[in-house]
Protein backbone atom coordinates (compact mmCIF):
# COMPACT_ATOMS: atom_id res chain seq x y z
CA UNK A 1 0.00 0.00 0.00
CA UNK A 2 2.87 2.40 0.75
CA UNK A 3 4.45 1.54 -2.57
CA UNK A 4 1.32 2.49 -4.44
CA UNK A 5 0.98 5.78 -2.55
CA UNK A 6 4.64 6.74 -3.27
CA UNK A 7 4.40 5.84 -6.96
CA UNK A 8 1.26 7.86 -7.52
CA UNK A 9 2.95 11.36 -6.79
CA UNK A 10 5.95 10.40 -8.90
CA UNK A 11 3.73 9.60 -11.82
CA UNK A 12 1.97 12.94 -11.37
CA UNK A 13 5.30 14.81 -11.42
CA UNK A 14 6.39 12.98 -14.57
CA UNK A 15 3.07 13.74 -16.18
CA UNK A 16 3.33 17.44 -15.26
CA UNK A 17 6.94 17.74 -16.52
CA UNK A 18 6.14 16.04 -19.82
CA UNK A 19 5.27 19.36 -21.70
CA UNK A 20 8.31 21.53 -22.73
CA UNK A 21 6.91 24.73 -21.20
CA UNK A 22 6.67 23.03 -17.80
CA UNK A 23 10.38 22.19 -17.91
CA UNK A 24 11.28 25.75 -18.95
CA UNK A 25 9.13 27.20 -16.17
CA UNK A 26 10.77 24.95 -13.62
CA UNK A 27 14.25 26.03 -14.77
CA UNK A 28 13.20 29.70 -14.50
CA UNK A 29 11.95 29.23 -10.95
CA UNK A 30 15.13 27.41 -9.93
CA UNK A 31 17.31 30.16 -11.51
CA UNK A 32 15.37 32.86 -9.60
CA UNK A 33 15.81 31.02 -6.33
CA UNK A 34 19.54 30.59 -7.00
CA UNK A 35 19.98 34.31 -7.83
CA UNK A 36 18.15 35.31 -4.65
CA UNK A 37 20.37 33.05 -2.55
CA UNK A 38 23.46 34.53 -4.30
CA UNK A 39 22.36 38.10 -3.55
CA UNK A 40 21.79 37.19 0.09
CA UNK A 41 25.23 35.65 0.44
CA UNK A 42 27.14 38.16 -1.80
CA UNK A 43 25.69 41.72 -1.52
CA UNK A 44 26.32 44.16 -4.46
CA UNK A 45 29.25 46.59 -4.17
CA UNK A 46 28.43 50.15 -3.04
CA UNK A 47 27.84 52.71 -5.82
CA UNK A 48 30.92 54.76 -6.87
CA UNK A 49 31.17 58.27 -5.44
CA UNK A 50 29.93 61.05 -7.73
CA UNK A 51 32.61 62.80 -9.83
CA UNK A 52 34.02 65.86 -8.10
CA UNK A 53 36.65 68.53 -8.59
CA UNK A 54 38.82 70.62 -6.28
CA UNK A 55 38.81 74.38 -5.85
CA UNK A 56 42.50 75.09 -6.42
CA UNK A 57 44.81 77.89 -7.58
CA UNK A 58 45.37 78.07 -11.33
CA UNK A 59 46.29 80.45 -14.17
CA UNK A 60 43.27 81.62 -16.20
CA UNK A 61 43.54 83.17 -19.67
CA UNK A 62 40.16 84.18 -21.13
CA UNK A 63 39.93 84.35 -24.92
CA UNK A 64 37.22 85.12 -27.45
CA UNK A 65 37.14 82.91 -30.53
CA UNK A 66 36.00 84.32 -33.87
CA UNK A 67 36.27 83.60 -37.57
CA UNK A 68 38.15 86.15 -39.66
CA UNK A 69 39.22 87.03 -43.17
CA UNK A 70 42.42 88.70 -44.42
CA UNK A 71 42.30 91.95 -46.40
CA UNK A 72 44.99 94.37 -47.61
CA UNK A 73 45.36 97.41 -45.35
CA UNK A 74 45.32 99.72 -48.41
CA UNK A 75 43.39 98.77 -51.55
CA UNK A 76 42.74 101.22 -54.42
CA UNK A 77 40.59 100.87 -57.53
CA UNK A 78 42.31 102.85 -60.30
CA UNK A 79 39.69 104.07 -62.78
CA UNK A 80 39.53 105.91 -66.10
CA UNK A 81 38.45 109.57 -65.91
CA UNK A 82 37.92 109.85 -69.68
CA UNK A 83 36.22 107.65 -72.25
CA UNK A 84 38.21 105.87 -74.91
CA UNK A 85 39.59 102.62 -76.23
CA UNK A 86 42.18 100.68 -74.23
CA UNK A 87 45.30 100.94 -76.39
CA UNK A 88 47.81 99.06 -74.23
CA UNK A 89 47.97 97.38 -70.81
CA UNK A 90 51.45 97.74 -69.31
CA UNK A 91 51.06 95.45 -66.24
CA UNK A 92 50.01 91.92 -65.36
CA UNK A 93 48.19 90.34 -62.43
CA UNK A 94 50.46 89.95 -59.42
CA UNK A 95 53.03 92.43 -60.72
CA UNK A 96 54.70 94.83 -58.30
CA UNK A 97 54.45 98.45 -59.43
CA UNK A 98 55.87 101.73 -58.16
CA UNK A 99 54.01 104.99 -57.68
CA UNK A 100 53.78 106.90 -60.99
CA UNK A 101 54.39 103.82 -63.15
CA UNK A 102 52.20 103.59 -66.28
CA UNK A 103 49.44 101.01 -65.93
CA UNK A 104 47.11 101.45 -68.93
CA UNK A 105 47.16 103.68 -72.02
CA UNK A 106 43.95 104.83 -73.72
CA UNK A 107 43.72 106.02 -77.33
CA UNK A 108 44.81 109.72 -77.09
CA UNK A 109 43.88 110.92 -80.62
CA UNK A 110 40.48 112.37 -79.74
CA UNK A 111 41.88 114.13 -76.69
CA UNK A 112 44.78 115.54 -78.77
CA UNK A 113 42.32 116.91 -81.30
CA UNK A 114 40.39 118.64 -78.53
CA UNK A 115 43.61 120.18 -77.21
CA UNK A 116 44.54 121.44 -80.67
CA UNK A 117 41.12 123.10 -81.06
CA UNK A 118 41.45 124.73 -77.66
CA UNK A 119 44.95 125.99 -78.49
CA UNK A 120 43.70 127.50 -81.76
CA UNK A 121 40.84 129.25 -79.94
CA UNK A 122 43.26 130.70 -77.40
CA UNK A 123 45.60 131.94 -80.17
CA UNK A 124 42.70 133.53 -82.05
CA UNK A 125 41.50 135.30 -78.92
CA UNK A 126 44.98 136.51 -78.11
CA UNK A 127 45.26 138.05 -81.62
CA UNK A 128 41.90 139.76 -81.16
CA UNK A 129 43.07 141.26 -77.88
CA UNK A 130 46.26 142.55 -79.54
CA UNK A 131 44.11 144.26 -82.19
CA UNK A 132 41.94 145.82 -79.50
CA UNK A 133 44.99 147.01 -77.62
CA UNK A 134 46.27 148.75 -80.77
CA UNK A 135 42.87 150.40 -81.34
CA UNK A 136 42.81 151.41 -77.69
CA UNK A 137 46.17 153.17 -78.00
CA UNK A 138 44.92 155.11 -81.03
CA UNK A 139 41.69 156.07 -79.26
CA UNK A 140 43.62 157.22 -76.19
CA UNK A 141 45.83 159.52 -78.33
CA UNK A 142 42.75 160.94 -80.05
CA UNK A 143 41.09 161.66 -76.74
CA UNK A 144 44.19 163.42 -75.44
CA UNK A 145 44.43 165.48 -78.64
CA UNK A 146 40.79 166.55 -78.38
CA UNK A 147 41.37 167.62 -74.79
CA UNK A 148 44.28 169.86 -75.85
CA UNK A 149 42.23 171.39 -78.68
CA UNK A 150 39.32 171.98 -76.34
CA UNK A 151 41.51 173.82 -73.87
CA UNK A 152 42.68 176.11 -76.73
CA UNK A 153 39.10 176.44 -77.96
CA UNK A 154 40.18 174.97 -81.29
CA UNK A 155 37.52 172.21 -81.36
CA UNK A 156 33.96 171.66 -80.30
CA UNK A 157 33.11 170.02 -77.00
CA UNK A 158 31.10 167.32 -78.78
CA UNK A 159 34.20 166.10 -80.59
CA UNK A 160 36.03 165.74 -77.30
CA UNK A 161 33.11 163.86 -75.75
CA UNK A 162 32.90 161.54 -78.76
CA UNK A 163 36.63 160.68 -78.40
CA UNK A 164 36.20 159.93 -74.67
CA UNK A 165 33.19 157.70 -75.36
CA UNK A 166 35.08 155.76 -78.02
CA UNK A 167 37.97 155.26 -75.61
CA UNK A 168 35.63 153.95 -72.87
CA UNK A 169 33.97 151.50 -75.29
CA UNK A 170 37.32 150.08 -76.39
CA UNK A 171 38.47 149.69 -72.80
CA UNK A 172 35.29 147.79 -71.90
CA UNK A 173 35.60 145.63 -75.00
CA UNK A 174 39.19 144.84 -74.09
CA UNK A 175 38.17 143.75 -70.60
CA UNK A 176 35.48 141.45 -72.04
CA UNK A 177 37.84 139.92 -74.55
CA UNK A 178 40.45 139.40 -71.80
CA UNK A 179 37.88 137.48 -69.75
CA UNK A 180 37.07 135.38 -72.80
CA UNK A 181 40.77 134.63 -73.18
CA UNK A 182 40.94 133.42 -69.57
CA UNK A 183 37.94 131.13 -70.16
CA UNK A 184 39.54 129.69 -73.29
CA UNK A 185 42.83 129.18 -71.44
CA UNK A 186 40.96 127.33 -68.65
CA UNK A 187 39.26 125.16 -71.26
CA UNK A 188 42.65 124.45 -72.82
CA UNK A 189 44.01 123.40 -69.41
CA UNK A 190 41.01 121.08 -68.94
CA UNK A 191 41.53 119.44 -72.32
CA UNK A 192 45.24 119.07 -71.67
CA UNK A 193 44.36 117.41 -68.36
CA UNK A 194 41.97 115.06 -70.16
CA UNK A 195 44.74 114.21 -72.56
CA UNK A 196 46.97 113.31 -69.61
CA UNK A 197 44.17 111.10 -68.26
CA UNK A 198 44.58 108.82 -71.28
CA UNK A 199 47.79 107.62 -69.61
CA UNK A 200 46.72 105.93 -66.35
CA UNK A 201 49.49 105.77 -63.76
CA UNK A 202 49.77 104.09 -60.36
CA UNK A 203 48.72 106.38 -57.47
CA UNK A 204 50.65 104.20 -55.01
CA UNK A 205 53.18 101.41 -54.86
CA UNK A 206 51.66 97.97 -54.55
CA UNK A 207 50.59 94.75 -56.22
CA UNK A 208 48.17 94.39 -59.12
CA UNK A 209 45.36 92.26 -57.67
CA UNK A 210 42.66 92.87 -60.30
CA UNK A 211 42.77 93.66 -64.02
CA UNK A 212 39.17 93.71 -65.35
CA UNK A 213 39.86 95.24 -68.81
CA UNK A 214 41.51 94.03 -72.01
CA UNK A 215 43.31 95.73 -74.86
CA UNK A 216 40.87 96.99 -77.47
CA UNK A 217 38.02 97.36 -75.00
CA UNK A 218 36.13 100.66 -75.02
CA UNK A 219 35.43 102.26 -71.64
CA UNK A 220 32.79 104.93 -71.06
CA UNK A 221 33.42 107.33 -68.18
CA UNK A 222 30.15 109.23 -68.04
CA UNK A 223 28.32 108.55 -64.77
CA UNK A 224 30.36 105.67 -63.29
CA UNK A 225 34.15 105.57 -63.28
CA UNK A 226 35.20 102.28 -64.91
CA UNK A 227 37.82 100.37 -62.92
CA UNK A 228 40.93 99.63 -64.94
CA UNK A 229 43.32 98.20 -62.33
CA UNK A 230 43.09 97.38 -58.61
CA UNK A 231 46.24 97.91 -56.54
CA UNK A 232 46.81 96.65 -53.00
CA UNK A 233 49.62 97.10 -50.50
CA UNK A 234 50.25 93.50 -49.41
CA UNK A 235 53.13 94.40 -47.07
CA UNK A 236 50.60 94.90 -44.27
CA UNK A 237 47.47 92.80 -43.89
CA UNK A 238 44.29 93.72 -42.00
CA UNK A 239 42.51 90.90 -40.16
CA UNK A 240 38.75 91.42 -40.12
CA UNK A 241 37.29 89.16 -37.42
CA UNK A 242 33.55 88.83 -36.77
CA UNK A 243 32.94 88.71 -33.01
CA UNK A 244 29.45 87.63 -31.82
CA UNK A 245 27.29 90.09 -29.94
CA UNK A 246 27.53 88.04 -26.74
CA UNK A 247 31.36 88.36 -26.62
CA UNK A 248 31.95 91.90 -27.90
CA UNK A 249 31.47 93.43 -24.45
CA UNK A 250 34.80 91.99 -23.24
CA UNK A 251 36.83 93.05 -26.30
CA UNK A 252 38.89 96.26 -26.06
CA UNK A 253 41.45 98.00 -28.24
CA UNK A 254 45.13 97.16 -27.63
CA UNK A 255 44.23 93.62 -26.48
CA UNK A 256 46.38 90.77 -27.78
CA UNK A 257 44.98 89.09 -30.87
CA UNK A 258 46.26 85.93 -32.54
CA UNK A 259 45.16 84.02 -35.59
CA UNK A 260 45.97 80.78 -37.36
CA UNK A 261 45.65 80.30 -41.10
CA UNK A 262 43.69 77.29 -42.30
CA UNK A 263 45.90 76.82 -45.34
CA UNK A 264 49.49 75.66 -45.57
CA UNK A 265 51.36 75.01 -42.34
CA UNK A 266 48.78 76.67 -40.04
CA UNK A 267 50.98 79.74 -39.50
CA UNK A 268 50.46 81.66 -36.25
CA UNK A 269 50.57 85.45 -36.10
CA UNK A 270 50.09 87.89 -33.23
CA UNK A 271 49.18 91.57 -33.00
CA UNK A 272 46.92 93.93 -31.03
CA UNK A 273 43.35 95.08 -31.67
CA UNK A 274 43.32 98.40 -33.55
CA UNK A 275 39.64 99.26 -33.80
CA UNK A 276 36.16 97.86 -33.13
CA UNK A 277 33.70 98.95 -35.80
CA UNK A 278 30.64 100.40 -34.05
CA UNK A 279 28.16 99.41 -36.77
CA UNK A 280 27.40 95.66 -36.67
CA UNK A 281 26.78 93.21 -39.47
CA UNK A 282 23.68 91.02 -39.46
CA UNK A 283 23.64 87.44 -40.73
CA UNK A 284 20.05 86.28 -40.36
CA UNK A 285 19.12 86.81 -36.71
CA UNK A 286 22.77 86.86 -35.55
CA UNK A 287 24.65 90.12 -34.91
CA UNK A 288 28.43 90.37 -35.36
CA UNK A 289 30.89 93.22 -34.79
CA UNK A 290 34.04 93.59 -36.89
CA UNK A 291 37.27 93.73 -34.88
CA UNK A 292 40.29 94.86 -36.94
CA UNK A 293 44.03 94.48 -36.39
CA UNK A 294 47.10 94.40 -38.66
CA UNK A 295 50.07 92.10 -39.11
CA UNK A 296 53.19 92.55 -41.28
CA UNK A 297 53.43 90.49 -44.48
CA UNK A 298 56.88 91.26 -45.88
CA UNK A 299 57.36 87.69 -47.06
CA UNK A 300 54.01 87.70 -48.87
CA UNK A 301 52.76 84.42 -47.39
CA UNK A 302 49.41 85.90 -46.40
CA UNK A 303 47.00 86.39 -49.29
CA UNK A 304 43.83 88.42 -49.63
CA UNK A 305 40.54 86.79 -48.55
CA UNK A 306 42.22 83.96 -46.62
CA UNK A 307 40.05 82.48 -43.85
CA UNK A 308 41.64 82.47 -40.39
CA UNK A 309 40.68 81.47 -36.84
CA UNK A 310 41.12 84.43 -34.47
CA UNK A 311 41.68 84.36 -30.70
CA UNK A 312 41.45 87.64 -28.78
CA UNK A 313 42.85 87.60 -25.23
CA UNK A 314 40.29 89.49 -23.15
CA UNK A 315 41.67 88.80 -19.66
CA UNK A 316 44.37 87.01 -17.71
CA UNK A 317 44.80 86.10 -14.03
CA UNK A 318 47.70 84.30 -12.34
CA UNK A 319 47.27 81.83 -9.47
CA UNK A 320 43.62 82.51 -8.68
CA UNK A 321 41.04 80.19 -7.15
CA UNK A 322 39.33 78.19 -9.90
CA UNK A 323 37.01 75.22 -10.39
CA UNK A 324 36.08 73.16 -13.48
CA UNK A 325 33.50 74.78 -15.73
CA UNK A 326 31.28 71.65 -15.62
CA UNK A 327 30.69 72.23 -11.91
CA UNK A 328 28.60 75.34 -12.57
CA UNK A 329 24.85 74.97 -12.16
CA UNK A 330 22.03 77.39 -12.85
CA UNK A 331 22.67 81.14 -13.10
CA UNK A 332 20.52 83.60 -11.17
CA UNK A 333 19.47 87.14 -12.08
CA UNK A 334 22.55 88.62 -10.32
CA UNK A 335 24.94 86.64 -12.52
CA UNK A 336 25.89 84.21 -9.75
CA UNK A 337 26.06 80.45 -10.23
CA UNK A 338 24.98 77.60 -7.96
CA UNK A 339 27.34 74.70 -7.23
CA UNK A 340 27.08 71.50 -5.17
CA UNK A 341 29.78 71.46 -2.48
CA UNK A 342 30.81 68.07 -1.04
CA UNK A 343 31.24 67.93 2.72
CA UNK A 344 33.56 65.70 4.74
CA UNK A 345 30.70 63.22 5.18
CA UNK A 346 30.31 62.85 1.42
CA UNK A 347 27.01 64.70 1.27
CA UNK A 348 26.51 67.64 -1.09
CA UNK A 349 25.02 71.02 -0.23
CA UNK A 350 24.10 73.84 -2.64
CA UNK A 351 26.05 77.07 -2.55
CA UNK A 352 26.03 80.27 -4.64
CA UNK A 353 29.33 81.63 -5.98
CA UNK A 354 30.49 84.67 -7.94
CA UNK A 355 32.73 83.94 -10.92
CA UNK A 356 35.26 85.89 -12.98
CA UNK A 357 37.42 84.90 -15.94
CA UNK A 358 37.10 81.54 -17.66
CA UNK A 359 39.19 79.74 -20.26
CA UNK A 360 36.71 77.10 -21.39
CA UNK A 361 37.97 74.43 -18.94
CA UNK A 362 38.18 76.29 -15.61
CA UNK A 363 36.46 79.36 -14.20
CA UNK A 364 37.76 81.85 -11.66
CA UNK A 365 35.92 81.93 -8.31
CA UNK A 366 35.72 85.41 -6.82
CA UNK A 367 33.47 84.61 -3.86
CA UNK A 368 31.75 81.62 -2.26
CA UNK A 369 34.44 78.91 -2.12
CA UNK A 370 37.75 78.26 -0.38
CA UNK A 371 40.82 76.46 -1.64
CA UNK A 372 40.63 72.72 -1.10
CA UNK A 373 36.84 72.42 -1.14
CA UNK A 374 35.30 69.85 -3.47
CA UNK A 375 32.42 70.46 -5.85
CA UNK A 376 30.27 68.03 -7.82
CA UNK A 377 31.05 67.98 -11.52
CA UNK A 378 27.66 66.54 -12.64
CA UNK A 379 24.72 68.99 -12.46
CA UNK A 380 22.11 68.15 -9.79
CA UNK A 381 19.38 67.81 -12.40
CA UNK A 382 21.28 65.05 -14.15
CA UNK A 383 21.86 63.20 -10.87
CA UNK A 384 18.18 63.39 -9.97
CA UNK A 385 17.26 62.21 -13.41
CA UNK A 386 19.65 59.27 -13.15
CA UNK A 387 18.26 58.39 -9.71
CA UNK A 388 14.69 58.55 -10.96
CA UNK A 389 15.46 56.41 -13.97
CA UNK A 390 17.27 53.90 -11.74
CA UNK A 391 14.34 53.73 -9.33
CA UNK A 392 11.90 53.25 -12.17
CA UNK A 393 13.95 50.49 -13.73
CA UNK A 394 14.30 48.77 -10.32
CA UNK A 395 10.56 48.93 -9.73
CA UNK A 396 9.85 47.57 -13.18
CA UNK A 397 12.36 44.78 -12.67
CA UNK A 398 10.84 43.86 -9.30
CA UNK A 399 7.32 43.86 -10.72
CA UNK A 400 8.40 41.64 -13.59
CA UNK A 401 10.14 39.20 -11.22
CA UNK A 402 7.08 39.07 -8.96
CA UNK A 403 4.78 38.46 -11.89
CA UNK A 404 6.99 35.64 -13.19
CA UNK A 405 7.19 34.01 -9.78
CA UNK A 406 3.43 34.27 -9.32
CA UNK A 407 2.80 32.73 -12.71
CA UNK A 408 5.15 29.85 -11.95
CA UNK A 409 3.55 29.22 -8.60
CA UNK A 410 0.05 29.23 -10.15
CA UNK A 411 1.09 26.84 -12.86
CA UNK A 412 2.65 24.45 -10.35
CA UNK A 413 -0.37 24.45 -8.11
CA UNK A 414 -2.68 23.87 -11.09
CA UNK A 415 -0.55 20.94 -12.20
CA UNK A 416 -0.48 19.40 -8.73
CA UNK A 417 -4.23 19.62 -8.48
Amino acid sequence: MNTTTTARPKSRVRRWLRPWWAKALLLLVLAGIGFGVYRLLVPPPPPPPPPSGDAALADITQVVQAAGVLQPRVKVDVGAQVSGQVQKIHVQLGQQVKKGEVLVSLDPELARSDVAQAEAAVAQQAALIESLQASLKLARREAERQQRLLRGEATAATESERADTELAKLEADLRGQSATLKRLQAELTTRQLRLSYTTITAPMSGTVVNLPVQEGQTVIAVQITPVMVTLADMDEITVKSRVPEADIGSVRTRQKARFVTLAGEAQRHESRVRVIQPVPERMGNAVFYNVLFEVPNREGRLLSDMTVQVSIETGQAKQVLAIPMVALGARDDDGRYSVQVLGSDGKSAPRTIRTGLQDGARVQVLQGLKAGEKVLLAPAADAASDAASGAASGAASGAASGAAAGAASGAASAASS
